[in-house]
C-alpha cells in the first residue's frame, strides 16, 4: 500500500455482502491482537468513524482541534463544540440552518447546513447541545455583519458527521459589551454584540409598508424603539424589527414589574454621519431575553 505503518487486512460481511477494509497503526495492532488468539468461528466487530477511500475503508485517527486553530488547508477537520444559537436564513437561492458554535476555550465560529442536505434520522441538532463534528468545508467570511470575529466560517457537506456528546463545560458564551465603549465607537459595527441592561422606555409598535413595484401586495415591516440603561446610568437607543418587535411589545404591555432586566444577544451597531445611531437586531440571528436566570442578568439585578 506504500505506507510505512503497521496495517492489517480484514473483510466485513453483512447480509452476505463483503467489504475489504484496511487498518493502520495502533488500530491495526489492536485488531491483530484480538483476532490471532481467537477461536471463535465468527468474529464480530464494530468500525467507528472510518472513511471510504478508493474502494477501501481506511481507519481515521480523529484529532479534535480548537476553533482558533482551524484553517482552510486541514484535510479532515474535527471539532467538539456547543450549539449556542440556531436559526434559519436564506443564503443566495438556498435556505440554510445557521448555527453559532463555541468550543471549550470560548472561541466561536458560525456554521451553516443547506436544507438540501439531510441528517440521519436519529440526529437532531438543537441549541445547547454539545456535538462532535467531522469533515466539513472551511471558508473565509465575507458577510457585512458577522456573529463572530473568526475569519473562517464552516459549511457542512454531505460527508459531514455529527455525534452528540456530554457537555464539556457550562459556559453560555455571553460577553456583554460596554455601553460607553459602543457610544464612543470602540466596537466595530461589523461584529454583533451582546448587551445587558434595564428597560427604561418602550415606544409604540410601528407598521411600515415596504414598496414592491412587482407585487400588488406590499409587505409590512414592524419596528419598535426602546432604550436600555446600564449600572452606570448610561442609556442606549435600540430598534427592534420583525418578530422581536412583536415579542418585546407583547411582553412590555403585559409586564407589571417595576424593573425589567433585558439581555440582547447578537445585535448589530448602526452608525450614521454623526456617529453612533442605535443598536438593532438581525432577523433570525438576534435574540432578546427577559429576566432569565443567566448569571449576567442575576448580577445586574443584585446591584
Amino acid at each position: 500500500m506504500g505506507r510505512n505503518s503497521v496495517k492489517a487486512y480484514n473483510s466485513f460481511i453483512k447480509f452476505f455482502d463483503e467489504i475489504n477494509c484496511v487498518a493502520y497503526g495502533p488500530v491495526a495492532e489492536k485488531l491483530y491482537e484480538n483476532w490471532f488468539p481467537s477461536t471463535e468461528k465468527i468474529f464480530v466487530c464494530v468500525l467507528k468513524l472510518w472513511r471510504i477511500e478508493w474502494g477501501e475503508v481506511i481507519c481515521v485517527m480523529v484529532n479534535f482541534i480548537s476553533l482558533s486553530d482551524l484553517h482552510s488547508k486541514i484535510p479532515f477537520p474535527a471539532i467538539r463544540v456547543k450549539i449556542i444559537k440556531k436559526w434559519n436564513t436564506k443564503i443566495g437561492r438556498d435556505h440554510h440552518s445557521v448555527m453559532l458554535l463555541g468550543d471549550a476555550n470560548g472561541v466561536t465560529i458560525q456554521g451553516s447546513l443547506n436544507y438540501a442536505l439531510s441528517l440521519p434520522r436519529e440526529i437532531e441538532l438543537k441549541e445547547d447541545d454539545w456535538v462532535e463534528i467531522l469533515n466539513f468545508d472551511i471558508r473565509y467570511v465575507f458577510e457585512l455583519h458577522r456573529t463572530t470575529k473568526h475569519k473562517y466560517t464552516i459549511k457542512f457537506n454531505e460527508s459531514s458527521l455529527f455525534r452528540k456528546i456530554q457537555p464539556v463545560n457550562a459556559s453560555n458564551f455571553l460577553c456583554c459589551a460596554n455601553f460607553r465603549g459602543i457610544k464612543r465607537g470602540l466596537y466595530h459595527p461589523m461584529y454583533c454584540v451582546d448587551l445587558c441592561g434595564a428597560l427604561v422606555r418602550v415606544g409604540d409598535l410601528i407598521a411600515t409598508k415596504l414598496a414592491q413595484p412587482a407585487n400588488i401586495y406590499n409587505s409590512i415591516m414592524y419596528s419598535l424603539e426602546f432604550s436600555l440603561i446600564n449600572l452606570g446610568y448610561i442609556h442606549i437607543q435600540y430598534v427592534a424589527y420583525g418578530s422581536l418587535a412583536h415579542r418585546l411589545n407583547a411582553f412590555w404591555r403585559a409586564n407589571i414589574a417595576d424593573v425589567v432586566v433585558t439581555f440582547l444577544r447578537l445585535w448589530k451597531i448602526e452608525w450614521g454621519e454623526g456617529g453612533f445611531n442605535y443598536v438593532t437586531n438581525m432577523e433570525g440571528g438576534s435574540d432578546i431575553l427577559f429576566d432569565s436566570d443567566i448569571p449576567e442578568i442575576q448580577f445586574f439585578k443584585s446591584q
